[in-house]
């Protein structure tokens, strides 16, 4: 049964909406399955990740899965899954597990691969590129080994396109001097954080931030001396 899917878009692209709708075929065709046949499916995400709460994922469009496993790093997610011996293995936001003690890149694809090797199906879904072009070595890296490689895509505001995502503060493109690694949720949202999908010719990675968004940053300096 080995078989390898990954999902990649840009942020907004409907990637989260595709892996929603592969899960929902999987219980689909385990409905029609005597129950000795069905197929023991588990979704994982990186604790990191709290837009949709800790057990859940959320599409952007209102579509949800609330049985999902968050773990904080690479030994947690391997031993979630030789404690429960899955038939197919469903990870989110893969790109997270490249960053923070315990994770890295290349243990992730090995863990991927050994899977493989032991006849597993595994779903891969995450952004492929960061917000300044960079790949994340994740998803590209297991390219060649895909056996279906599932990519949707949204447009840019001009119409076009989009290829990139662009992350933006308070309006303004960050610089790339800027960490690459920023969870989309509400406390950096409440910092003036957004992303947008955009084409080869709107996305900007500006060297410096724009002197407006010195400003505002300066602003929230001086906001958080004057906490207790």
């Amino acid at each position: 049964m080995r078989f390898l899917t990954l999902i990649f878009g840009t942020m907004g692209s409907g990637k989260t909406a595709e892996l929603l709708r592969v899960i929902g075929k999987l219980q689909e065709n385990n409905s029609r399955l005597p129950i000795g046949s069905k197929l023991k499916f588990m979704v994982f995400k990186p604790v990191i990740e709290t837009r949709s709460g800790k057990t859940t994922i959320v599409s952007r469009n209102g579509q949800r899965f609330d049985d999902v496993i968050a773990v904080g790093n690479l030994r947690e997610l391997a031993l979630e899954i030789s404690k429960n011996a899955p038939d197919v293995i469903i990870i989110d936001e893969c790109q997270f597990f490249e960053t923070g003690v315990g994770n890295d890149p290349w243990h992730f694809t090995e863990l991927i691969r050994e899977l493989l090797t032991a006849g597993k199906r595994v779903i891969l879904c995450g952004l492929i590129q960061n917000c300044y072009g960079g790949k994340f070595e994740i998803l590209s890296s297991l390219c060649p080994e895909a056996n279906e490689i599932l990519n949707p895509h949204t447009t840019c505001s001009c119409g076009q396109i989009a290829s990139h995502t662009q992350r933006l503060q308070n309006g303004y493109p960050t610089p790339i001097t800027d960490p690459v690694f920023l969870v989309d949720d509400s406390s950096n949202h409440d910092l003036g954080y957004s992303y947008e999908p955009r084409c080869n010719d709107c996305w900007e990675v500006p060297e410096k931030p724009h002197p407006n968004l010195v400003i505002f940053r300066n602003a929230l300096e001086k906001i958080r001396d004057l906490k207790p």
